[in-house]
């Protein structure tokens, strides 16, 4: 696993278990906000469902708090994909509206297939490098090398076993790397 050099603007949290990676990333974001970071992007929170295979899943969007149902129901037998891309595409575009040179970081919760085929998160990270902001992303294992070839170098990567011990550790680990970054680009301007 690479640790990149000072000056990325995206980290990816490598990962192999969704659900340890969601819960360290709410753990994170809660632990963020109150140091008073300004938070923008998206996180997802899954609901299990009693006797089915496929959970209910949302996004919460990180500036408003907001609640976006992201999946669809398809029945106790359903073992496919149960996201429904349009409301993602939504949530997507509510995001992206509060998105500003003001924002401290944009955090996302995953480069999952939607990404890898060209949707999803893709416009809010191109918005977030526009306005300079730093963007904090998981990345499934899975996902690494489309992740790779779409961040183009432009990305350091950090496996979660790096980090998942402490939220609030990671999260001054995660934020002086991203200060550093502020400071060398007022310096170059």
């Amino acid at each position: 696993m690479q640790i990149g050099r000072l000056g990325y603007p995206i980290t990816a949290i490598v990962y192999s278990e969704g659900p340890k990676f969601e819960a360290f990333l709410q753990e994170f974001t809660g632990a963020t906000a109150e140091q008073g970071m300004r938070l923008a992007g998206l996180i997802q929170h899954s609901e299990p469902k009693p006797g089915r295979l496929k959970c209910d899943m949302y996004l919460r969007d990180l500036a408003t708090g907001e609640l976006h149902a992201i999946s669809d129901d398809r029945g106790p037998q359903a073992r496919g994909c149960v996201l429904n891309t349009d409301r993602l595409l939504r949530a997507c575009t509510v995001a992206e509206a509060q998105l500003s040179s003001q924002t401290a970081l944009l955090v996302l919760c995953k480069f999952g297939k939607t990404e890898v085929e060209g949707g999803g998160f893709r416009s809010l990270i191109a918005r977030a490098l526009e306005l300079s902001v730093p963007v904090l992303i998981g990345v499934p294992l899975i996902n690494l090398l489309p992740f790779r070839e779409f961040s183009a170098g432009l990305a350091r990567e950090m496996d979660l076993s790096e980090i998942v011990s402490s939220p609030l550790t990671a999260a001054e680990r995660l934020l002086s790397h991203w200060s550093l970054m502020s400071e060398t680009k007022t310096e170059v301007a």
